[in-house]
């Protein structure tokens, strides 16, 4: 008697194009696109609420689908490229400022999707932590140098229980002896 095995899921299935972070992305990129050609005085005023109000509007926007994390990742990656010069106008007195919840959104993702980060200078909050550095979008399976040096902490890490235990076993026997 065969019986069928069936498995069930309680994981919802969001189609690509139903991610929120589609419109999220699109609508930061329009705003920020808006302000760098607005002209001088209220034009440019308004333009700049709307990119401030996207931007926290897309760093408070979940991600859900892999797509969607891969596409708020270059986003990020792109905006926070452009806009580097001006990382210190984001500082805020009341809370952590947006650039610092960028870099550390585009680092949780990067360790969510298993993709390595591209080294750059380092930034603290304001508690002291360091936040991670920016993401590269290439496999960490890639990086073997990288798995090389894990599996050589590892072993040693081997090596060293090895040593404690037969060192621990020796003087014990011995002990016994007298």
């Amino acid at each position: 008697m065969t019986h069928a095995l069936s498995f069930r899921t309680d994981v919802e299935i969001v189609p690509y194009h139903a991610d929120p972070i589609f419109a999220a992305i699109d609508r930061h990129s329009e705003a920020w696109s808006v302000f760098q050609v607005a002209p001088e005085g209220g034009a440019s005023i308004a333009a700049d609420a709307e990119t401030f109000d996207a931007l926290h509007a897309l760093l408070a926007t979940p991600c859900a689908t892999r797509a969607g994390m891969l596409c708020l990742i270059r986003h990020l990656r792109w905006w926070l490229t452009e806009e580097a010069v001006n990382a210190g106008a984001y500082d805020t007195e009341d809370g952590p400022n947006a650039w610092t919840i960028a870099e550390a959104r585009e680092a949780d993702l990067s360790l969510c999707l298993g993709v390595e980060r591209v080294q750059r200078l380092p930034t603290a909050l304001p508690s002291g932590r360091l936040i991670a550095p920016v993401i590269d979008l290439r496999p960490v399976a890639a990086s073997t140098p990288v798995r090389f040096a894990r599996l050589l902490s590892r072993a040693g890490d081997v090596v060293a229980a090895l040593v404690l235990v037969v060192g621990g076993v020796g003087p014990t026997g011995l002990a016994t002896l007298l």
